[in-house]
């Protein structure tokens, strides 16, 4: 059902949360950020996550999508169905960071 899929602004539909690319860039903010996976994209960052360093480890502590993003598929979605899609994107994606790997960064 189409539109039950999530779009980018740009147009481009993401079928799956494993098409979001993640980008881990600001090692001193602590964020990684999530692209929308047409590279020609204008908006280009969807989303972060951010964790923070436990006794040596990476833990999650949140992660968001920006306002265009969200507002974008709630008009098409309805707040509510595009909520829950964007909250089960940000779940999976966070569950596919290598948490491990990000601990050992210094």
């Amino acid at each position: 059902m189409e539109e039950e899929k999530i779009q980018c602004p740009c147009g481009r539909i993401i079928d799956s949360p494993d098409e979001y690319k993640i980008l881990y860039l600001k090692h001193e903010l602590k964020e990684i950020d999530i692209l929308c996976p047409n590279d020609s994209c204008y908006l280009r960052e969807l989303g972060y996550i951010k964790f923070e360093i436990k006794e040596g480890r990476a833990v999650f502590k949140e992660a968001s999508f920006y306002p265009p993003f969200v507002t974008w598929n709630a008009g098409r979605l309805t707040f509510a169905r595009a909520e829950k899609i964007l909250k089960d994107h940000l779940k999976a994606i966070a569950k596919k960071v290598d948490w491990d790997r990000l601990s050992t960064y210094k």
